[in-house]
């Protein structure tokens, strides 16, 4: 269990059956692990480890982000309905228990908050923190009930942590580092009256944990009257631990000095027989209680009554009402077992034959780009000049457009640049000119423009626009060589979005396709495009216009040319025109690159492409700067938004479910060897943004905190029909799941509902006329309901609706058909 990038501060387990295992660390996050079920126990063993085998395998639930500063301390409600985490950024979230995302952040306290503790009631969250106070808060509307400052008014800010504790009759707080006068004491608070009366006395020096032993217990005074008293253990910088009965004036057990330097935590077992304590030394020590020195424990309906005088209601577990919710309660324990799921995550084909460019973002900062400063036009003359021969050369002056004055643009000078984009397959990089923006969106009226792109200052001064650049090639080839701007066609001249192109280099090559050419950059001599195999010329071929980008596999060789031409060679150099279909023609992606976020008539730095792919199916994936990724949708002749940073405050945001956690945890794994398309393109498109999404996520959730789970079931929807527009199948499948269980999780009947009627159908005869597709993706939509029904048994709120389409299951299935839902259905007419 090594997620955590530093050191875990807290670990606690939720109650009952200790589902979850919450951890908090000064990485500032907290971490829900769960049993991994799936696995063998000694499956879990790291190689080279002399810890011996794992004896239980846990897994990275989630990952709870939100924390500006260590996470101190982490805390169940008492039915796990909310999970509350504190930290040194003085404040406190609470997550939902089920689905644990964000309900609200609690940031009343002025100073580092050290401790946690729910009122065993349910009503009351206590936390205490340096800023000498400990703040009881509703749980109704999550405001301040009272705040209790007058122990801790000479508390020092030396404890490392600050745990207080409730009892478990919930009538006291006992909490940590308090004062009486110069005395160290844990003063413990009525809940009648939230004053602080009674102190435990006995430590020299500040109190660093208190902890109730979780029962009641019965005792017997000296008139011989039985008496219920509660257990508290106090851990203290001085080493020494105490344990007191609360109806007594001093502690039962005593021990000077158990560790060598400050407790840390303690925590009682959930019998009350044990004490496990831990230390900033490292070492760990459990105190064994044998029967008679606690007494005899109260019986928990006992426990529930006295707990009732403040509230306190036993909440009665949803009863399943059929057997057919049994047996499915049953295939999901199965299927989580068995993890049916890791055949259908061996092969996904999905992206077989992708070809893929990747690039380094311009500006790898851009997120939503801001609106650029207008330039307003500055007055000038016409600039007279004289060429060598005499002649006087006068610089055009733009006028306008014939409508009257029109504003222009200054550009301010730019930094000689160019972004290097890497083609696979490739040893080089290609060098890209910088983007015109000389030339007006409606052209001149009475002169003559030129797309001859002007080449980008060298040395502090601007060089002509013929003249060559010369490049250093030590990365890419020995010795240097020269290179010049590309002359755009004219068609971009009516673009709003102007893409820097390929500079036109005097040589090029693709030692990997087998391709080299020699360009004439002042353009008098023919390009020459050389295919060697093994050291040998297999074809020579002369080209009009200098290439600019080449490249090949065992098929075919192609090189397209600064003239736009496109040639295409077979293995042998004959140039081929067999079986060419045009998938896209002419399609801009200027729609993808945010022009509309930016001021009119005014040059600015838009988002840019900083990774492209071709799939085997021909259509293109994009991703840009801005964290969003898109792909062509052949049908509607649109791109389509398949992964945006919008959704960064989504519980599953940057989670691959097929390939298994966190996108950002996969770094090592080249992005082409990723098992599904779209985890391949939110991968690239989230590259080396983690902490600006996760910027605009706290933001986001800044603004109303229960937003959070509306994008997440939103972002999971939007996982679904990517994967369906993408046609990977085992993603959709896999998101689809991870929706089901959501939707579960929130016991959303509407939702669900929804669902089950798409992929159920029509079950009436003549249904088959009425649209309905009884596949996707090759999936049969029966098939994918009879799978996803288990997972949905998990809320037994659903199981009414659930029964419904069980049924309807079997009334479509064949009368041959064995299923496992025919059994069901039997087993509930026998009932």
């Amino acid at each position: 269990m090594s997620v955590h990038n530093g050191a875990v501060l807290c670990v606690k387990w939720s109650n009952g059956e200790g589902k979850y295992l919450a951890t908090g660390s000064d990485d500032q996050i907290v971490m829900i692990w769960s049993l991994d079920r799936s696995t063998e126990p000694w499956g879990g063993g790291s190689f080279g480890s002399s810890d011996g085998p794992n004896v239980e395998n846990w897994r990275g639930h989630k990952r709870l982000a939100g924390h500006e500063s260590d996470v101190t301390d982490v805390a169940w409600s008492p039915d796990n309905t909310y999970l509350a985490s504190a930290g040194l950024d003085s404040k406190i979230i609470i997550w939902d228990g089920r689905t644990f995302d964000r309900i609200i952040t609690l940031n009343e306290h002025q100073g580092f908050v050290k401790g946690l503790t729910w009122d065993p009631v349910g009503k009351y969250l206590a936390s205490q923190s340096d800023d000498k106070s400990v703040r009881i808060w509703r749980i109704t509307d999550w405001e301040v009930e009272v705040v209790v400052t007058e122990p801790f008014a000479q508390s020092s800010g030396t404890t490392f942590f600050e745990r207080l504790s409730w009892s478990p009759d919930g009538g006291h707080i006992a909490t940590a580092n308090a004062f009486s006068g110069s005395i160290p004491v844990s003063s413990v608070i009525a809940r009648d009256n939230w004053k602080a009366e009674v102190s435990l006395v006995g430590h020299s020096a500040a109190i660093e944990v208190v902890a109730f032993n979780p029962l009641l217990f019965k005792y017997t005074d000296s008139k011989g009257d039985i008496g219920i008293t509660s257990i508290c253990a106090v851990g203290s910088q001085d080493r020494g631990l105490t344990v007191w009965r609360t109806h007594e004036p001093r502690p039962f057990v005593g021990i000077k000095e158990l560790f060598e330097h400050s407790f840390l935590d303690l925590s009682w077992t959930p019998d009350g027989q044990s004490l496990l304590s831990c230390s900033y030394d490292g070492t760990v020590a459990v105190l064994l209680f044998q029967s008679e020195n606690l007494g005899e424990a109260v019986p928990a309906e006992e426990k529930h009554r006295m707990l009732a005088k403040y509230g306190y209601e036993r909440r009665g577990e949803i009863m399943a009402e059929t057997p057919i919710q049994l047996a499915m309660e049953e295939q999901l324990k199965e299927s989580s077992a068995k993890s049916k799921m890791d055949k259908v995550m061996n092969h996904d084909s999905s992206m077989e034959g992708v070809t893929t460019t990747f690039a380094k973002p311009s500006d790898p900062s851009v997120f939503a780009p801001s609106r650029p400063q207008v330039h307003h036009i500055v007055a000038s003359e016409q600039s007279v000049t004289m060429t060598s021969d005499g002649k006087k050369r006068i610089k055009p002056l733009f006028l306008g457009n014939g409508m009257g004055s029109t504003p222009t643009f200054q550009p301010s000078p730019q930094p000689a640049q160019s972004s290097h984009i890497g083609i696979a397959g490739s040893s080089g990089y290609i060098e890209r000119g910088d983007p015109s923006i000389s030339t007006p969106d409606n052209g001149f009226p009475t002169v003559v423009v030129g797309t001859k792109r002007k080449d980008a200052p060298v040395n502090g001064t601007s060089a002509s626009g013929s003249a060559a650049k010369k490049v250093d090639a030590s990365a890419k080839g020995k010795g240097t060589q020269e290179s010049r701007n590309a002359i755009a066609t004219p068609l971009l001249s009516v673009s709003k979005t102007r893409i820097g192109i390929p500079r036109v280099k005097s040589h090029i090559t693709r030692n990997r396709a087998g391709l080299e050419c020699h360009n004439s950059l002042a353009g008098d001599q023919p390009s020459k495009v050389i295919c060697s195999q093994k050291g040998a010329v297999v074809w020579v071929d002369y080209l009009p216009s200098p290439v600019l980008l080449m490249t090949g596999n065992a098929n075919f060789s192609a090189v397209t040319c600064e003239d736009g031409g496109l040639y295409i060679y077979s293995p042998a150099g004959r140039r081929n025109v067999t079986q060419q279909v045009a998938l896209m023609s002419s399609v801009s992606i200027a729609p993808i690159l945010q022009p509309a976020l930016y001021a009119a008539d005014a040059p600015s730095n838009s988002a840019s492409v900083t990774y492209a792919a071709v799939r085997a199916n021909g259509l293109p994936l994009l991703a840009t700067s801005a964290g969003q990724g898109f792909s062509w949708h052949e049908g509607m002749k649109v791109w389509v938004k398949i992964v945006d940073a919008w959704f960064a405050s989504s519980s599953f945001f940057g989670v691959d479910p097929v390939f298994g956690g966190k996108l950002n945890q996969q770094a090592a794994t080249p992005l082409g060897q990723r098992k599904g398309v779209l985890a391949q393109l939110q991968a690239a498109s989230t590259m080396g943004r983690l902490d600006k999404d996760a910027a605009f996520a706290q933001e986001l959730l800044n603004v109303e905190a229960t937003i959070q789970n509306s994008v997440t079931l939103s972002h999971l929807e939007n996982q679904i029909a990517a994967a369906q527009v993408l046609q990977s199948a085992t993603e959709y499948k896999q998101w689809l799941r991870c929706y089901v269980q959501k939707l579960a999780d929130e016991g959303s009947v509407a939702r669900v509902e929804e669902l089950c009627k798409y992929l159920l159908g029509p079950v009436y005869e003549g249904g088959e006329h009425s649209g309905w597709q009884p596949t996707i993706l090759g999936f049969k939509k029966r098939e994918l309901l009879r799978d996803l029904l288990p997972v949905l048994s998990s809320n037994r709120t659903l199981q009414r609706t659930l029964k419904e389409y069980v049924v309807g299951l079997e009334m479509v299935s064949s009368p041959k058909s064995e299923s496992s839902v025919s059994s069901l259905t039997a087993a509930s007419e026998v009932q």
